[in-house]
């Protein structure tokens, strides 16, 4: 069912959209069963993801991965490259900034008197390291050799990264939604999807760090009914699929609402910021 296909319960003030419970049951294909959502509530980690777009013969794609069989949380499924916000994220050097639009947007999504600068920046700078640790894809520019020996460089989280004589660069980032994963599940996260094009990566390594993904594949936007993909995965590939269509690039601005998918009381919405 298409995004704007969803039945809704009520619509406020402040663009808010409970969802039917028929469409929110299907979460993702790995918690169709109640033993999914019998764990005790844990807090969300906060996580950042990486949607890679490119145009293939006028279409627009979408790097994705498959998750390893072994994986307790969402094992076997087609995913963005991304992962948590570890500490070292908020101390990491970077070549160019967000852009204003895409910071702002960032801290009005929340939480409030917690979103700082230095936090929502770090989303996006764990959403670049996760992506190179799993996709082997570098998104930053080439580091001036005396900035090798500066201490922040030398983190053992980022060493790996800036070994390879990059640093990242958040500037062609566009912030697309927020999703909390529901209570009651193994693992749970608050993360923010962000959006680069493929002409953002400076380099690409013959192999990947890790083994979290497999099959890394280009998707196209308009077709993605035959991958085995969570629930929110999907809405988010419709809500850019929109965007792009809309104005016909996958150069995103970074003046649009963002939504902000979470679940409450067995209830999830979207809201618009």
């Amino acid at each position: 069912m298409g995004l704007v296909e969803m039945t809704t319960r009520k619509r406020t003030a402040h663009n808010e959209i409970q969802l039917s419970e028929g469409i929110m049951g299907q979460i993702t294909h790995t918690q169709d069963s109640g033993a999914e959502f019998s764990y005790p509530v844990i807090r969300p980690k906060p996580a950042g993801t990486l949607l890679i777009l490119d145009e293939v013969n006028r279409r627009p794609h979408v790097l994705m991965g498959r998750r390893h069989n072994a994986h307790t949380f969402m094992p076997d499924v087609f995913v963005f490259p991304g992962g948590r916000v570890d500490f070292p994220d908020n101390y990491a050097p970077f070549a160019k900034d967000l852009t204003p639009g895409t910071a702002a947007r960032l801290i009005a999504s929340g939480p409030r008197n917690v979103a700082t600068m230095k936090r929502v920046r770090a989303f996006a700078l764990a959403a670049i390291r996760e992506t190179f640790e799993e996709a082997g894809i570098l998104i930053g520019q080439q580091m001036d050799p005396e900035k090798k020996t500066d201490k922040k460089t030398r983190n053992a989280l980022w060493k790996p990264f800036f070994d390879h004589g990059q640093i990242p660069d958040l500037s062609a980032m566009r912030y697309v939604a927020r999703a909390t994963t529901p209570a009651k599940l193994v693992r749970r996260y608050d993360t923010r999807f962000f959006t680069v094009t493929r002409d953002a990566i400076s380099l690409e390594l013959s192999e990947s760090p890790t083994n979290e993904l497999s099959e890394l594949t280009w998707v196209p936007l308009d077709d993605i009914s035959h991958l085995k993909i969570p629930w929110i995965t999907s809405m988010v590939l419709k809500d850019v699929a929109i965007r792009v269509a809309d104005i016909n690039s996958i150069y995103l601005s970074d003046d649009q609402p963002v939504p902000i998918y979470a679940s409450r009381r067995g209830k999830r919405s979207r809201t618009l910021i």
